[in-house]
Formats: structure tokens, sequence, C-alpha cells
């Protein structure tokens, strides 16, 4: 006899499934981190260098570099959280809209963002939280404003991100921040018709009235006409 899971089992596995690629994502960004750790080579040199050839490379390699634990153990957390939504409100499409982002906001940072080499996966965080807001606004679904109004709640003075001059001492990357979150914003366009949706409630009208005409044994036109009575 086949086994038909339960609507909890669906959901659990849903979170399980959810969890799988952020998690496989951070664990990777800490072994990196502690190979840099081992060698003599500084990782940094592979980050992302704008308008430079060789730092083309950055657009792969700068999410993946972080320069200390707090600078990688603060993005792994938030990868986690803002990237569960993402895989659990998207599904298989989240895949897409992850390297949306980590391409998007890479090659446009490499163009527009100032000298130096940029490298930590922010631009990324930023990117999932705006495309996951900005989906919530578009959609107005009820999934997504939840979930959206949970990450505002956690992470929504990552705004000030954008703004450098509050991290005096600090050597923040607001052009990658920039990029990511249009990057996001971009992405939550391109995919609308992707992900949750906000049920019409014409079409439930429309179906709840043919189901209910199916039903009625009683209706009208299934009565004898009286004329027809001998």
């Amino acid at each position: 006899m086949n086994h038909v899971p339960t609507y909890k089992q669906a959901d659990k596995r849903d979170v399980v499934k959810a969890f799988v690629f952020p998690v496989s994502f951070v664990v990777l960004l800490w072994i990196i981190y502690f190979i840099g750790r081992q060698i003599s080579f500084n990782l940094a040199l592979l980050g992302l260098q704008p308008l430079h050839f060789k730092g083309l490379i950055g657009i792969v390699c700068a999410p993946l570099i972080h320069l200390d634990f707090d600078h990688i153990f603060s993005n792994s957390t938030s990868l986690l959280v803002i990237g569960f939504g993402l895989f659990f409100l998207y599904k298989q499409k989240a895949v897409f809209i992850f390297f949306f982002i980590y391409v998007l906001s890479g090659l446009w940072g490499w163009f527009f963002a100032r000298g130096g080499y940029h490298i930590g996966a922010s631009g990324l965080i930023y990117g999932m939280f705006f495309f996951l807001i900005t989906s919530a606004l578009l959609k107005r679904e009820r999934s997504l404003i939840a979930f959206s109004l949970i990450i505002t709640f956690l992470y929504g003075a990552i705004v000030w991100g954008f703004f450098p001059d509050f991290f005096p001492g600090k050597n923040i990357s607001w052009e990658i921040h920039t990029t990511g979150a249009l990057a996001g914003f971009i992405a939550a366009f391109y995919f609308k018709h992707e992900g949750p949706q906000k049920p019409d409630p014409f079409s439930d009208e429309e179906e709840n009235e043919e189901e209910g005409d199916e039903d009625d044994e009683n209706a009208y036109w299934k009565l004898p006409n009286s004329s027809d009575n001998p």
C-alpha cells in the first residue's frame, strides 16, 4: 500500500528542503574562510576589483571570501534566515533567483564601485532581502507579507549599510550593498509570476457558483416544467 504524506509531513519536508541550499552555501563560506586562515595567499586578492579585468573573477569569488570572524558570522546568520525564506517561498525557482542576484549585483559592482577589493556576501544578503520585501509589496500575498515583516523586524537596520558615514573606522562597501539591493528589486519584477501568488477572489466566486449549481439537485432548471404535465 502506498504511503500518502500528510500535510504536516509535507510542511516539515518543505522546511527541511528550504534549509538545504542556504546551509550548504554557508558551510562552503566557512570552509573557504578556514582554508584562507591556513594558507599564505591572501584570498581578498580574488575579490571584486572594479574596472580591472582581473577583478572580474570577483563576481564569482567575492561573496565567498570574508575578512574576519565577525564578518563571516554576521553574514552567515543573515544568509540562513533570509535564504530560508527565499527557498521556502519560491521552492525550485529560488536557485535561479539566488544566482540572478549573485551575478547581477557583482557585475554592477564591478562597473560602479570604488577602487580596491570588495569581498563578502553582504550584497547577496541585501539582494535577497529587497527581493522578498519588494515581492511582498507587489503581490500582497499573505505568506510573503508575513515573512517580510519578520525579516524587516530582524534586519531592517541593514538600510544603514547604504550610508558608510554611520560606521566610522570601518570600510563598508556601500556600493555592493546598493547594487545587491537593486538586483533584488529588479528580480522581484522579473520573477513576479513565480512563487506564492495572491488568490483571485473573482475566480473563487465563479468556482463556488459552479460547484453550487452542480450540487443543487433542486435547481429550477432541473425541475420538470409544470406546463409539460398532462
